[in-house]
């Protein structure tokens, strides 16, 4: 696998929260993309699917960071 491969994943990721895809949506847990169901090597799997969940959760900690600073911004004052 090559490091171009991890970061296609790590984006898929940040794309799938970007778009709402909850964490529960992942792709590669669906049953027809599982190693035992496409013959592809669990470690090779196992990197694709830590690669994007990786990328999700770097993207919703960026959105809680932006909404918690939007948040302190925005506060009325009085």
């Amino acid at each position: 696998m090559t490091i171009e491969t991890v970061l296609d994943w790590q984006e898929r990721g940040v794309n799938a929260r970007i778009l709402g895809i909850p964490i529960t949506e992942h792709p590669l847990t669906k049953k027809d993309r599982m190693p035992m169901k496409t013959g592809e090597p669990f470690d090779i799997w196992q990197l694709k699917h830590d690669a994007w969940l990786f990328g999700w959760r770097i993207e919703d900690s960026m959105r809680q960071t932006e909404t918690r600073i939007n948040n302190l911004l925005i506060r009325p004052t009085g």
